[in-house]
């Protein structure tokens, strides 16, 4: 049971953050957009989503709002960019700044009295979420001490996650899709192509973080809880899971992309929960983030140097036949 436990707990916390680690490839990677409203996004995902539900809006309604306000996130980023000409990375903070205030404003509407106390969390244990909506208390007990409850959300997870891939594999090969990886890779000609360099980097900026939003309404729903500390170093954990699975899987094709990205968010929460069971304190978890990411950008050099070292060996080897 530890072993089954420890599987779920990597897939519940890490499959929402294969939407996260998605979204900030998109603007990464796909857009050469260095967002830093990522964390804004996503912690106000996880406020709206959970307000909504604390006030016992229906689970899925929530989820999907939270989404649309992380999109929101991203279109404000996008505009203070492109139409108001602020650079890119300042724009992306002036958003992230700003979102902080709007999440404590939210949950202290929801919780009268605890508005602006950052460190208060909104709890959610009593409340339905998408994934209690499946739960069965007689297969629970029936089951026990199966966890049942994390098969079904991680099952939920995979489903949403699934879907979500495949929409921005499929929307990124349509001619609007098309038109934004061309505005990444050439601004110039593809303004010269008659596309609205504009209006794709806005859009695109607004489905990266909508995606986050999404991640974010997810991960509250796992924990049950949320503050305005809840987001912290989850900007971080998406470089860190673009980095790993681009290292590690590759990147020979867009498709082939987006699942390494996916299963480098999953195998970054493999390595936190191997160090944690090995008795890594918390308090150097921040050392070990920065550990991961210089083992990731190095690894393209060690292959480098690998096939170097290969093809000299080779070489010698025919000198020697020779």
């Amino acid at each position: 049971m530890d072993f089954v436990n420890i599987l779920f707990n990597i897939l519940t916390s890490g499959l929402p953050c294969c939407l996260l680690a998605i979204g900030v490839f998109l603007t990464f990677r796909i857009l050469d957009f260095a967002d830093m409203t990522a964390e804004g996004s996503f912690l106000l995902g996880a406020a709206l989503t959970a307000s909504l539900i604390y006030n016992h809006i229906n689970p899925f309604l929530a989820t999907f709002l939270g989404m649309i306000v992380g999109a929101g996130c991203g279109l404000v980023t996008g505009f203070l960019n492109r139409i108001l000409k602020i650079p890119k990375l300042l724009s992306g903070i002036i958003t992230l700044t700003a979102s902080a205030s709007i999440a404590m404003l939210i949950m202290g509407i929801t919780t009268p009295g605890q508005i602006f106390y950052s460190q208060v969390p909104l709890s959610l244990s009593s409340h339905q979420t998408i994934y209690s909506v499946f739960y069965s208390s007689k297969i629970s007990a029936s089951l026990a001490p199966f966890p049942w409850n994390k098969l079904v959300e991680s099952l939920v997870m995979i489903v949403i996650v699934g879907i979500m891939i495949v929409t921005v594999y499929y929307f990124f090969g349509t001619e609007f899709g098309m038109a934004i990886r061309a505005t990444g890779m050439n601004e110039k000609m593809a303004k010269s192509q008659g596309i609205n360099t504009n209006i794709s980097s806005i859009a695109c900026v607004a489905i990266s973080n909508a995606l986050i939003g999404l991640a974010g309404a997810l991960y509250v729903q796992d924990a049950l809880s949320v503050s305005t500390v809840s987001a912290t170093g989850y900007l971080v954990i998406g470089l860190a899971s673009i980095l790993i699975g681009e290292a590690i899987f590759g990147k020979r094709s867009f498709k082939n992309w987006l699942l390494s990205v996916s299963g480098g968010a999953l195998l970054y929460f493999v390595i936190i929960t191997i160090a944690i069971k090995l008795g890594l304190p918390t308090e150097l978890m921040s050392l070990l983030y920065a550990i991961l990411i210089t083992i990731a950008l190095c690894i393209p050099l060690f292959k480098l140097g690998i096939n170097k070292l290969k093809t000299k060996l080779e070489r010698g080897k025919e000198h020697v036949r020779t």
